[in-house]
């Protein structure tokens, strides 16, 4: 429902950018963005930075740094931008890294030092103004590569590799 919803926004937003006139036309962002973002489950966790690269208005390379539940969170995902106007819908797909995260007391299950992890971002949206700053929306799915266990206030239970976990995230930034 939500993913819909999304949808519908891009949608409505990518339409009113078509209707706008000539002179009212963005300047194509430049090459390098830099952004924060918060995240539920996302490749940079909770809350991070991140950079991206866009070698061709089609092609973003994203790395980012960030906190969550699981540790620090570590990630790369190339993603495909689709549209030239102010706004694109965008698709990405790519690995990410949690370190030093303690989920789980001792002599609970799995608890590694690593937990390696799978991200596909699908449906996003990242809109562009003239000015250099940007929004950036994504819903998706994760996927943690290696089996793990967490406690939280007494409640606790093992994750195992291959389980997929919606996801999103939400950021600003600029591109220069």
């Amino acid at each position: 429902m939500l993913g819909r919803r999304l949808l519908l926004l891009a949608a409505l937003v990518t339409v009113g950018v078509g209707n706008a006139s000539a002179q009212d036309a963005p300047s194509p962002p430049g090459q390098q963005r830099v952004g924060a973002d918060l995240g539920i489950a996302s490749a940079l966790g909770i809350v991070g930075v991140n950079y991206q690269f866009a070698p061709f208005h089609w092609v973003r390379l994203e790395g980012a740094v960030g906190w969550g539940p699981t540790g620090a969170q570590l990630s790369f995902m190339p993603k495909l931008a689709l549209g030239r106007g102010r706004c694109a819908f965008t698709v990405g797909f790519g690995p990410s890294l949690a370190v030093g995260g303690q989920q789980a007391e001792a002599g609970h299950g799995p608890n590694p030092d690593r937990i390696p992890w799978l991200n596909l971002d699908v449906p996003g949206i990242e809109c562009h103004f003239h000015t250099g700053f940007s929004f950036q929306a994504t819903v998706g799915l994760t996927m943690p590569l290696a089996d793990f266990h967490y406690d939280f206030a007494e409640v606790g239970d093992t994750i195992h590799v291959g389980q997929l976990f919606p996801q999103g995230r939400a950021g600003i930034g600029w591109w220069f």
